[in-house]
Formats: structure tokens, sequence, C-alpha cells
């Protein structure tokens, strides 16, 4: 009887820090089997340049756009950061005889992943952790923790 090759897709979530980057040697040391697929996602999150600024005064509350000039460049700045982040774990990839795949996708980093995850049919989601504490996470929210509660499929959170 012939053996069917089943072909695997895997993401993982990278975001340019050491976390991250321990994600894909973690997933490459213990997870990785040839002929899988890896896709290894960015998100860019323009949201925060596009807030409005908020400005009281004695008399009224007001809210104002900010200067389209900085808002253009603060763009420019984060596509030019993932594109280095991208860059940097194509170097820590090369040779290691996996077949990737780099995605850079915009919007909500967490929202991203899920969605990139279940349209491209993966079956694991890898993701690097920094560690917040409770009350942290909360306030501040975290990635990894949005991804557990919304993906469909596994996920492996690397803890540093």
């Amino acid at each position: 009887m012939a053996e069917t090759s089943s072909k695997r897709t895997c993401l993982i979530a990278i975001d340019g820090s050491k976390y991250a980057t321990e994600a894909v040697t973690w997933y490459k040391n213990n997870v990785h089997k040839p002929g899988d697929h890896v896709l290894l996602v960015t998100a860019v999150d323009h949201r925060k340049h596009m807030q409005y600024g908020l400005h009281v005064s004695p008399k009224a509350v007001t809210m104002t756009p900010g200067n389209p000039d900085s808002i253009t460049h603060a763009f420019a700045a984060e596509d030019k950061k993932a594109n280095e982040i991208i860059d940097k774990v194509k170097t820590l990839t090369q040779g290691l005889g996996m077949e990737t795949e780099f995605v850079k996708m915009s919007g909500d980093p967490g929202e991203c992943i899920v969605h990139k995850a279940k349209e491209s049919g993966a079956e694991l989601i890898v993701t690097g952790c920094r560690g917040l504490g409770t009350i942290r996470r909360t306030i501040m929210g975290s990635v990894s923790d949005y991804i557990i509660h919304h993906s469909d499929v596994p996920v492996f959170v690397c803890r540093h």
C-alpha cells in the first residue's frame, strides 16, 4: 500500500522580537517535517496613526485629525520596519531546509494571524510570547492571548 503524503501548512507569527525568533527556531527543531509549508506572518498595525487627537480646552472638547504628512511618514516607517523583520527572519531560515512564504499584512496582529491561518488552511500556529503578567495583559492586550482564544487550529505559544 502506497503512503499518501499530506503537505501541512504551519503559520509562525513574527514581529522582530527575540521571542518570535525563538519561536521559529523551536518550530524547526521540534515540529517541522520535510514538505511542510511554513507561512511566516507579520502584521503592520497602522490604527494608532489614524486616531484623532483629543484637545481639551476650558470651554470645549474637540477632536482634530493629525498632520497628514506625519501620518504618511509613520505609515512608511511601519512598512519599512515590517520589511526589516521579514529580511531578518529570511536570513535566519536560509539553509534550514524549510519551504517558507513570507506574508506582510495590515491590521490588528492577532486578527491578521487568525485570519491568515483560516484562509491558508494552516494546521498549527506558532507564536512567541513576551510573558506579560495577567494585569498588564488585561490592560494592554496580548497578541498570543488573542490567537489562543480565536483560532480554530492548535496554537503553540513559545514562552521565553
